[in-house]
């Protein structure tokens, strides 16, 4: 009897093993039961039985390597269920060209955007970079993604302001003659210009600062318009004069009782240094005031020593008017005469 029940259960053991693979008796005797998961590996999907107890259990079973370029959506010591989905990213690698220079692969996960990555390499490098194209799109594995600089240099440097020259037509000064009254200087500024250069090539430069360190002076020069006997301002600035004396003036006229000389005479009118006379010539001390010196005379007008007088002697000036009547109300007074430039 004995025999009989060890020979049946002998033959029951080899049918259980003609029916059922080694495999799953093998599965079954580690977990217990088998298991059913969905596995995402990028664009690839599969579903597996697995009496694996862990996802890292499972991820031995497929070859899978857990390391720093495999990501998967669950933790290694997770526990698998049936029915569990199980998403695995790989590290993806890629080109980086920077104008124009390889700086070697990258290497980054799925889905990453190209912003995403222009935004890694700016923290990373310190630099500013552009690209062509849409910031938005992803990534894709073993592309070149060609990327541009965008830098900015500053430039300062002075820059000279030049003066300008303003003449002054003035009656204060003898006609034909002009003066430098106010001398011109340059003056200087600062200009800051900003120049952007993209790919290392200058875009654009614009000016984005000014300072003036020194203002311009600008030349004035006095020109004259002021004629023989014509009255002036002496207290206007570009009334010009080398110095002022205080003089006795009379007034003679051109007749005989003044010169001793007749209409007829060929001398008649003609003064010592051979000037006709008319209003404004005047008589000095030629030890005084040289023939030929311009004058302005208090109340008279511009004036030139043309003329002597054996009465005139030292700071005396005689001043010629044409009508008697006037030399006579002009008399004897005491005036400044300006000796002009």
């Amino acid at each position: 009897m004995r025999k009989i029940i060890t020979f049946f259960i002998f033959v029951c053991a080899l049918v259980a093993m003609l029916i059922l693979p080694f495999g799953t008796m093998h599965y079954i005797s580690a977990g217990g039961t088998l298991r059913q998961v969905t596995i995402y590996d990028g664009t690839i999907s599969k579903q597996i039985s697995t009496g694996a107890r862990t996802v890292a259990e499972l991820m031995r079973e497929l070859g899978i390597t857990l390391d720093d370029t495999v990501r998967i959506d669950y933790t290694h010591e997770a526990l698998i269920t049936n029915g569990m989905t199980i998403s695995i990213e790989r590290e993806m690698s890629y080109v980086v060209e920077i104008d124009g220079t390889t700086m070697g692969k990258k290497a980054s996960w799925p889905n990453t955007t190209v912003e995403q990555i222009l935004l890694m390499l700016q923290n990373e490098k310190d630099i500013t970079l552009l690209y062509e194209g849409d910031y938005n799109r992803q990534v894709v594995y073993g592309e070149t993604l060609n990327l541009t600089t965008l830098t900015a240099r500053i430039e300062t440097e002075v820059v000279t302001l030049y003066y300008e020259t303003y003449e002054n037509l003035t009656p204060h000064v003898w006609e034909g003659h002009s003066f430098v009254r106010q001398a011109g200087s340059h003056g200087e500024k600062e200009v800051t210009t900003t120049i952007i250069y993209i790919g290392g090539v200058e875009q654009n430069r614009e000016v984005t600062g000014q300072v003036v360190l020194e203002e311009p002076v600008n030349a004035i020069i006095d020109i004259g318009q002021g004629r023989l006997g014509a009255l002036a301002d002496v207290a206007s600035p570009d009334f010009h004069y080398v110095r002022r004396v205080r003089m006795e003036a009379t007034a003679y006229t051109a007749g005989f009782g003044c010169t001793g000389k007749h209409p007829w005479d060929p001398w008649y009118r003609i003064t010592a240094s051979g000037r006709e006379v008319e209003h404004g010539i005047v008589a000095v001390d030629r030890r005084v005031i040289p023939l030929g010196t311009r004058l302005y005379v208090e109340g008279y007008g511009f004036a030139i020593a043309a003329d002597v007088g054996g009465a005139i002697r030292g700071y005396k000036i005689d001043l010629f008017m044409e009508e008697l009547q006037d030399a006579l109300r002009f008399g004897r007074r005491h005036l400044y005469v300006w000796i002009l430039e």
